[in-house]
């Protein structure tokens, strides 16, 4: 697993500096994957590979916190919150 999270974290953070949006220094993802019979997998992982277990876990959650706000105040302003930002 550590190769494929060290191949996407290198690929995640040339894109982000192309658009300008710094370094990456840690990088945790969760994909859903579908095989050759439809069936759906998931795969997660982190870059560096020797990220802490909690680690990892606390970036997910700020990054669930962080789509729930954006949530929250679409529906405050009456907006659709089932849209991507």
């Amino acid at each position: 697993m550590s190769g494929v999270a060290d191949e996407l974290h290198q690929a995640v953070a040339g894109v982000l500096q192309e658009h300008g949006y710094g370094m990456t220094s840690r990088l945790v993802f969760v994909v859903e994957l579908v095989d050759d019979d439809g069936e759906l997998g998931l795969m997660r992982g982190s870059s560096p590979w020797d990220m802490p277990t909690w680690s990892e876990l606390g970036l997910h959650q700020y990054a669930i916190a962080d789509i729930q706000a954006a949530v929250t105040a679409a529906r405050q302003v009456g907006g659709d919150d089932e849209g991507s930002e």
